[in-house]
């Protein structure tokens, strides 16, 4: 009985790990890593554009986020991103989490950054949301690197199942590239690269 009993265990044990495995198979082929070049923001800071090496991502600004961006002090934010899924319209929709050391702000800054939702953690204030956007294939749109990165950047993007079968269907980018082959215009509007945020000071 008691090797009756150790083999079922070991069965169940056995079935277990497969199931696990052929599980974690099934859903990392539906995800993917986006290598990011460019961030870029339209004059009126409405719309922010994440140039992938593969995919470009468009994103609507609303507040308070639009008016952080706009902010003198946003060289002293720090950006995270954490992980976006893709649906089969290929509308993308994610979150992000805006911190700085609150050492390093002024009276002002602070009450800057409380009044649009940030609150303190320790010696931290922190700002999390959802934004949501659209994804487009870069095709022959490649946007330069327009600045060093304070660190490499790269987007996680997650299918649902049924979802990475129609990447063939995904529109082409509305981005354009001017004469010069650098300068990005999105619907004739021409986009800046995002400096202070993302960005190291003294990159350019």
């Amino acid at each position: 009985m008691r090797h009756l009993l150790r083999y079922l265990l070991l069965a169940v044990l056995s079935f277990a790990t497969v199931g696990c495995a052929t599980h974690a198979l099934h859903s990392s082929k539906n995800v993917s890593t986006e290598k990011i070049n460019s961030f870029l923001i339209t004059q009126d800071k409405s719309t922010l554009v994440v140039a992938g090496e593969e995919h470009h991502f468009i994103f609507p600004l609303n507040e308070p986020l639009k008016s952080v961006l706009q902010w003198n002090g946003r060289a002293k934010l720090n950006p995270t991103f954490n992980q976006f899924t893709v649906n089969a319209g290929q509308g993308v929709s994610g979150s992000y989490t805006l911190s700085a050391d609150v050492g390093k702000l002024t009276v002002e800054e602070q009450q800057f950054l409380t009044q649009r939702g940030f609150s303190q953690q320790g010696n931290t204030l922190a700002y999390s949301a959802a934004i949501q956007g659209t994804r487009y294939l870069a095709g022959n749109v490649r946007v330069p690197q327009t600045a060093f990165f304070r660190q490499p950047y790269e987007l996680t993007v997650v299918a649902p199942d049924g979802v990475a079968d129609t990447a063939a269907k995904i529109a082409l980018t509305p981005l354009t590239l001017a004469a010069d082959g650098v300068t990005a215009v999105l619907g004739g509007i021409v986009l800046a690269p995002f400096f202070g945020l993302l960005m190291m000071s003294g990159g350019l």
